[in-house]
């Protein structure tokens, strides 16, 4: 056991030598160098006017994320609905009962559902509005 530990004491040491010798050297030489550099490049990013985002297209996009993604949800809600209902209606006693106990999870999905999309849209009207 004590061979094994000085085994990987060992290889432990011969890693960390050679990643001391290969680990590059910054070429930052005072500090001052740093910080005008970082504020170089803050400066850039407040004086430049091509890089600004254009807040119209971005809501744009999200609507169109948004319609799409709530296009489905209800498209998948009436469609599991309507294959509980035919289930229902077309089913013995026992399929009945086991449906019965399925719409519980179904309505509380729904609610999950167009609850979220009911979030994001007032979100969104609401970050429109402060912007």
């Amino acid at each position: 056991m004590k061979k094994l530990a000085q085994t990987i004491v060992k290889i432990f040491l011969i890693i960390l030598l050679f990643q001391t010798i290969t680990i590059p050297k910054s070429n930052a030489s005072f500090w001052g160098d740093i910080f005008s550099a970082g504020d170089n490049f803050l400066n850039q990013g407040k004086t430049s006017s091509n890089n600004i985002i254009n807040g119209q297209a971005v809501q744009d996009e999200v609507e169109k994320i948004y319609n799409i993604l709530f296009a489905i949800g209800v498209v998948l809600t009436v469609l599991v609905g309507a294959v509980l209902g035919i289930k229902f209606m077309a089913g013995s006693i026992e399929e009945q009962a086991k449906i019965k106990e399925l719409l519980l999870p179904y309505i509380v999905g729904c609610i999950v559902v167009f609850g979220t999309f009911a979030i994001w849209k007032i979100v969104i009207t609401v970050a429109s509005q402060i912007a």
